[in-house]
């Protein structure tokens, strides 16, 4: 965990130190876009089981993300999470999973297969693997930025973004995302706009999370 942490953090702050100019050039005037407050986020696990010599199985985290509910995924995180997890579902006697974790409850998730990954987004859809835990939550969804932004009219607060999780959707002034951090295990930080982010939607909305039912017409039967 703390390993994760300070890859994040390392990350971050080379990501702050290489867009200064960029943040330094917005003008005061600008739409500061800051992130969703905790209790709009979710987080999105990998966890390994390893057989201990001793006693019961160990859990071992192997990634770990923030992420948002949607209408179209039940939660939007980042690819770089469940690439490990893809990565490791070839290798022999490894036993992981993928879950969503919502105020300390996990509930059994799974990676929506959308083709050719990532799309050139850094962004991966997260099902439940219960349909009716996703309906008995009842997750507030939030909305995406209307209107394209000018991109000389926004900016970020360095300090939030060193302290945000990669995954986290960053809200403008209505309380819409406007953007969503992401980050690759060893590369630098950055964001996804909301048009991307549409993009994402409209081609996870063609692949369902469920597999397709057919009816038997009554001749057939």
């Amino acid at each position: 965990m703390k390993t994760v942490h300070a890859v994040l953090a390392t990350a971050a702050v080379g990501f702050v130190l290489g867009s200064s100019h960029f943040t330094d050039a917005q003008t005061q005037e600008g739409s500061v876009l800051h992130p969703a407050p905790v209790s709009k986020t979710i987080t999105v696990t990998v966890t390994e089981l390893r057989h201990a010599k001793h006693g019961l199985d160990k859990e071992v985290l192997i990634a770990q993300a923030a992420g948002f509910p949607n209408d179209t995924c039940d939660v939007i995180t980042t690819f770089d999470v469940v690439k490990r997890y893809e990565e490791r579902q070839t290798w022999k006697g490894v036993r992981q999973r993928v879950d969503i974790v919502i105020d300390g409850n996990t509930y059994p998730a799974k990676f929506r297969e959308i083709g050719s990954y990532p799309l050139g987004l850094n962004l991966a859809c997260i099902d439940f693997v219960s349909p009716a835990a996703r309906a008995g939550l009842q997750m507030p969804v939030l909305p995406l930025e209307s209107g394209a932004s000018e991109a000389s009219l926004l900016s970020y607060d360095d300090r939030e973004i060193v302290s945000s999780d990669p995954g986290t959707p960053f809200l403008n002034k209505n309380g819409e995302i406007s953007s969503v951090l992401t980050a690759t295990p060893n590369g630098p930080l950055e964001f996804t706009s909301a048009d991307d982010l549409r993009r994402f939607l409209k081609a996870a909305a063609e692949v369902s999370p469920w597999p397709a039912l057919t009816r038997r017409s009554l001749s057939s039967i």
